[in-house]
């Protein structure tokens, strides 16, 4: 046996000794941006780190997802960092270490088909997703478009899309807020039309990784190894020589229980732009993001809802994944 291939059989071994290797739990929802997280383990990145995630691939976002990682279930989160913002004000046992990607284009806001402008929608109902503080931002950006202040309007929260679609087709709605397929579908039966997408204000609906923050005070190196690996991934899938391959890994994994085509997976890959160069990373990380949440934070508040604190720094640290960057990026 050559001695290569002689060490790559002992490295398998230890890794696969039990005790040798931390194992940690990463919660996200079936979203194509977030599908770096299968690169990573399916690729080796992590295991090369020595840690094992395992992913919850839950079905419902606010539910399981979030839940999830309130309640002390995972140790990672991928999420809407909007959310994130919201549960650290409710307890801040939790801090954001990553900004990903942001969505691009994959929400849609649009307009029942008898109306004529968006104007028309004050005083009306709004059918969205969900109420929670990223959707509503998104919101209140695309009615600025109009002066129309979100008081000025009701949000109904319909969490199936499907049964969104449904309460749109019955003119219960002036609007909806929602993703594909069941977006696409309202604009391809002419229920409504499409005024805007999130592609429309670039950052507005920001999304990344979430640690616990015991987790990040008392194991670093952990944390560091994670970021490490997911950082690897998401130059690996960049790298369009590799997209089939990457394509392969997502459908067996993350869209293992339905049948994707290329082509669709491209349109799903596109609903979020991920950050995939140092100079993007480290602006995004460094400066949008706590830009970001001064904004966000100023919105709940002026809506009511409790702040845990008004500065940015006390609800993200970042600085470890953008020294992780600049080490892999080069």
């Amino acid at each position: 046996m050559k001695l290569n291939q002689l060490m790559t059989l002992l490295w398998l071994v230890c890794w696969s000794l039990p005790g040798l290797t931390e194992t940690y739990k990463l919660g996200l929802v079936e979203w194509m941006p977030w599908s770096t997280a299968y690169v990573a383990q399916q690729q080796g990145f992590w295991q090369a780190e020595g840690i094992d995630v395992i992913i919850k691939q839950f079905t419902d976002y606010e539910t399981e997802n979030l839940k999830a990682f309130e309640n002390n279930k995972t140790d990672f989160m991928v999420s809407m960092l909007g959310n994130a913002i919201e549960m650290i004000n409710r307890s801040p046992r939790y801090v954001i270490i990553y900004e990903h990607d942001w969505s691009h284009g994959g929400d849609l806001f649009i307009l029942h088909h008898s109306l004529s402008s968006l104007e028309q929608v004050k005083g009306g109902k709004i059918g969205v997703y969900t109420q929670s503080a990223p959707i509503q931002f998104f919101i209140k950006q695309v009615l600025d478009k109009a002066k129309i202040n979100i008081d000025e309007v009701k949000l109904v929260e319909i969490a199936n899309t499907y049964d969104l679609n449904q309460a749109f087709k019955k003119g219960k709605l002036a609007a909806i807020v929602s993703y594909d397929p069941e977006a696409s579908k309202a604009i391809a039966e002419k229920v409504g039309q499409l005024l805007f997408t999130s592609a429309n204000f670039p950052g507005v609906i920001p999304e990344g990784i979430s640690v616990q923050k015991p987790l990040l005070q008392k194991q670093p190196e952990i944390v560091k190894k994670f970021l490490r690996g997911w950082l690897r991934a998401v130059q690996w899938q960049a790298d369009l020589n590799n997209r089939p391959a990457f394509y392969a890994i997502v459908k067996a994994t993350m869209f293992r229980t339905s049948s994707r085509t290329d082509e669709e997976l491209d349109t799903l890959y596109a609903g979020g732009k991920i950050h995939t160069d140092l100079n993007t990373i480290i602006a995004s990380n460094e400066q949008e993001l706590p830009i970001y949440i001064k904004e966000l934070l100023l919105y709940l508040k002026q809506v009511g809802q409790p702040i845990h604190s008004l500065q940015p720094q006390d609800y993200i640290q970042t600085q470890m994944a953008i020294a992780e960057a600049q080490s892999i990026f080069k």
